[in-house]
């Protein structure tokens, strides 16, 4: 099987807020993705490299930094890697420019897990 549970995805969850990622990483186990937690974006940086995710979920509003930065560079330099953006910004001129970084997918914030989830199965579709 590898390194994937039930031949699933192994996902990198960026969320600054513990609660958020213990919740959203307990919803998806319990569904068997494989999750990796990163409460900041320095740490979601040197995660994802290390990691080697299908995808990220990535908050843009994390205290040390943009979200958008931590996009931009996973996409340069592992472009294959699938970015659900997770975000309370939700203007559609965010979006535009969060898809012209190259992200997969946008989620508004908050969102309920089942809706959480079914993004997730839409974006790892084969």
């Amino acid at each position: 099987m590898g390194r994937k549970r039930f031949n699933m995805a192994k996902i990198l969850i960026v969320e600054d807020e513990e609660l958020a990622c213990e919740a959203i990483t307990a919803f998806l186990e319990k569904r068997g993705y494989e999750t990796a937690v990163a409460l900041t974006g320095k740490d979601g940086l040197a995660a994802y490299p290390r990691e080697n995710p299908d995808l990220v979920l990535l908050d843009l509003g994390l205290p040390d930094m943009d979200g958008r930065e931590i996009l931009k560079e996973i996409k340069e330099k592992m472009p294959k890697i699938k970015v659900m953006v997770i975000s309370a910004y939700k203007e559609q001129s965010t979006r535009d420019e969060l898809a012209k970084l190259g992200a997969d997918y946008f989620l508004g914030k908050p969102s309920p897990l089942p809706k959480l989830y079914e993004a997730v199965q839409e974006i790892l579709k084969p």
